[in-house]
Order: C-alpha cells, then sequence, then structure tokens
C-alpha cells in the first residue's frame, strides 16, 4: 500500500471543501441541484440548531441547591467585594467558617497558600461567566468572592464517604475554578478528588506553592503534549518564561524525565533557572529567542506561558511530529463575552483550524492546556518531590495582613519563583 504525505492529505481535504462550496449541480433523480444551495441550506440548518440549543441552555432554571451550611465560628479570609483593582481586595475577619456537608467534602485548616497571576486577572472580571454560572447554582451572590486557588494544610473534618484522609492528616490541594471557596482563609473546603498527602520533606510554605503550577504544567506538558517519563529522555523542549511558577516547576519535570530543556528569562533569572538544571538559557534582552534557535537541531516540544505573539516564531522551530502546548487561550474571554456555551462556540473553531492544519501538514500536535484540580497528579509529583527530583522555587513569603503587599509584588511582574501567604503557624 502505497504511503500518504501530510501535505498530499492536506490537499485532497482541500479539494473536497472547494468542490462543496464551488458552484455547480449534481442531480438526485430526475432533478438538478444546486450545490451552493444545499451547502448554505444546511449552513443555516446547524447554525439554527445551535442558537436553539443555546436558548434553551441560557433560559434554563439553575439546579435548586442550598447555600453552603457553615460551622457558626468565624475566620479570616480574603475576599474580592467587586470586580475593579487593589481596593476591592479586602481581609475579612468574620467570614463563616465552612462546614463539610457532601459526602466528599474535606475541610482544611488552611497553614499556607500561594498567590497566583489568575487571581489578578479575576478581580478584574476575567472568569466572571464561570463564576456567575456557579454562583447561580448553588444560590450565593457573585460577592464577595474568596480569593486563592492553592494550599497546604492539616484535614479538620471531612464528608461521610471521604476513605483517603482523615483530621491530622497534613495535605497539599488546588481548589477547582468553579469552587464556592478560595485558599486565602483560615479554613477552605476542598473536594476529596482534589487533596494529596503532602510532600514529607517539605514545609507548609513550600508545599503551597506546588498545586496550581504543577497542575497547570502537568496538563500543558503531559496531557496537552503527550509527554511522560518513558519517552522524554533526549527530547528538546522550550519552556518559555522559566522563572514563573509554571516555568519552575516545568522545567525540573522535563529534566527529571531526561529531557532537554531551553528556556527564556531576563539577565536576573539566569541564575534561578540554571539552577533548576536548564539545559539552555536565551536572555531575551539579548537576543530573541526564534534567531537563536533558528541555527539549531528542531524541537521536540514547546510550551507557551506568554500568548499567541510567540506562537508563529515557536511553531517554525518544531520538528515535524512534534507537539506545542499553550497556556493562554481565548476560551475564558471568550465565554466573558458571550456566555458559556456561545463563548466556546466561537472560541474552539480557532483551535481546530490550528490543529487541524499543523496536523496535516506537518504532523505536529497543538494543544490548548487546562489545568484541573487532580489530587492523583499531585500524589505522583509528591512521589517525585519526595525523591529530591522536584524542589520548591519559593520567591517571597507575607503574612495574612500583607496580602495587598504580596500582591503589588506580583503584579510588577518578572516573577522569580512563589510567592507564598503564611496563614498560620
Amino acid at each position: 500500500m502505497a504511503e500518504v504525505s501530510f501535505s498530499e492529505l492536506a490537499s485532497f481535504f482541500t479539494a473536497v471543501w472547494e468542490h462543496l462550496t464551488s458552484p455547480g449541480q449534481f442531480s438526485v433523480g430526475q432533478y438538478e441541484v444546486d450545490k451552493q444551495q444545499v451547502f448554505l441550506g444546511a449552513s443555516v440548518a446547524v447554525t439554527t440548531t445551535l442558537l436553539a440549543v443555546c436558548v434553551q441552555l441560557w433560559r434554563r432554571k439553575p439546579r435548586a441547591v442550598e447555600p453552603h451550611p457553615t460551622t457558626g465560628r468565624k475566620m479570616k479570609a480574603v475576599v474580592f467585594t467587586s470586580y475593579g483593582g487593589p481596593e476591592v481586595m479586602t481581609v475579612d475577619e468574620d467570614y463563616p467558617v465552612p462546614a463539610p456537608t457532601a459526602e466528599d467534602d474535606v475541610l482544611i485548616r488552611v497553614k499556607a497558600a500561594s498567590i497566583n497571576v489568575l487571581d489578578l486577572r479575576i478581580r478584574e472580571g476575567y472568569m466572571n461567566a464561570l463564576y456567575r454560572s456557579s454562583r447561580r447554582k448553588t444560590k450565593l451572590p457573585l460577592f464577595p468572592i474568596m480569593v486563592g486557588r492553592d494550599f497546604s494544610g492539616i484535614v479538620e473534618d471531612v464528608g461521610s464517604k471521604v476513605a483517603k484522609f482523615k483530621p491530622g492528616d497534613e495535605v497539599w490541594g488546588a481548589l477547582g475554578l468553579d469552587h464556592s471557596y478560595g485558599s486565602l482563609a483560615e479554613y477552605t473546603i476542598c473536594k476529596e478528588a482534589a487533596l494529596s498527602h503532602k510532600p514529607t520533606n517539605l514545609t507548609f510554605v513550600e508545599a503551597a506553592s506546588f498545586p496550581h503550577v504543577a497542575l497547570t504544567s502537568w496538563g500543558a506538558l503531559v496531557t496537552s503534549a503527550g509527554m511522560n517519563k518513558e519517552t522524554t529522555a533526549g527530547k528538546r523542549v522550550l519552556v518559555h518564561a522559566g522563572t514563573g511558577g509554571v516555568g519552575t516547576f516545568s522545567i525540573q519535570l522535563v529534566k527529571a524525565w531526561g529531557g532537554h530543556v531551553i528556556t527564556t528569562c531576563s539577565t536576573s533569572g539566569v541564575e534561578l533557572v540554571k539552577s533548576l538544571g536548564a539545559d539552555d538559557i536565551i536572555d531575551y534582552k539579548l537576543e530573541n529567542f526564534a534567531t537563536r534557535l533558528s541555527e539549531e537541531p528542531k524541537l521536540d516540544v514547546v510550551l507557551n506561558t506568554l500568548g499567541p505573539h510567540v506562537e508563529a516564531e515557536s511553531l517554525a522551530l518544531l520538528k515535524r511530529g512534534g507537539a506545542y502546548a499553550t497556556i493562554v487561550t481565548p476560551v475564558v474571554n471568550s465565554m466573558d463575552n458571550y456566555g458559556i456555551v456561545l463563548g466556546l462556540l466561537f472560541a474552539l473553531p480557532q483551535k481546530w483550524k490550528t490543529s487541524l492544519y499543523q496536523w496535516l501538514v506537518y504532523g505536529r500536535r497543538f494543544a490548548w492546556a487546562f489545568a484541573y484540580a487532580n489530587g492523583e497528579i499531585l500524589d505522583l509529583v509528591r512521589n517525585m518531590v519526595e525523591d529530591g527530583k522536584i524542589k520548591p522555587a519559593v520567591e517571597n513569603v507575607f503574612s495574612l495582613t500583607d496580602v495587598h503587599k504580596a500582591y503589588e509584588h506580583l503584579a510588577r511582574g518578572h516573577a522569580r519563583g512563589k510567592t507564598v501567604i503564611k496563614i498560620a503557624d
């Protein structure tokens, strides 16, 4: 059987598309049917059906759920009182301590929590469509919004079906994006499936720096780019922005699996990424990464943590059969602008178009990467941390009362690892 190249497949599909959309007729029995009229009619039918589904979803009443019960106690919690600038963030000292009511709920006494650039974007209205949907379902007002995703702490109480954890266990984890509670608080509620036992060789502050960036990196490199410990050895991997939270973890993950890591950073970050194991370091203040790498062997994997402005140059550096994963996507912005369903309908075709082109023409994998709260992944990360293959990269530690200073530091950019809020001794 003759082999067919990707360029030949692309030409075939292009020809099919042009045939379907070009003027002309075909016969159905004794009738001559115009192709463009059929194509237009089919397009109208599909579009009308999708709009009808969207209207029904929009008009659907939310499932009746009672607001989350509390223990009757009060705690300190960082909240956003509205969308806006730094002034909308406050430390509420009388926030209700939640109670574990669902059978898989775990009440955590938080010891430390890290902060993320995502928090700043949420403060400005990012993800408001998801938050509004989640709050409608749980009959909660949109504000105040509790802040924070990842944490470390001690289990205080568990739901009736929780089997993996018990009161007194030291844990780390990350909350789902649709969660009613945040981690920058003295207590939070987390699902059992999102929790993992804390690495024994880390302090609570060190442990809190990991979950969100570890899950984001794993989602990009493993789930999206298809990397694993059996196939990574010797692969050339470009990690953009190596000194950020995702960058510092990704460098170490790839090195732990035997890959060759190339990363970008500014002059002041060179020593940090070198200490994490980066093989080749490109100081973006001194040289362009694309110019530098164009003279070297093609890349196997690119992790884009910066945005679309480096996409075209990054793809040009990939070898045939390589993989490109980006954590900066238009999906959430599209949902915020048009609603969840319509937003997905507008955003996803952009991805499918590029993904199909990259696969047909170059045999490459092109993916938008997302992070999900997952305790099983954190279990794997814990093993690597305890084996000394991955170490924490904590830049600064602030107290809960200095949380505004912490976010001011984060907003300035040019992170050198993670910033952590110490909540309790």
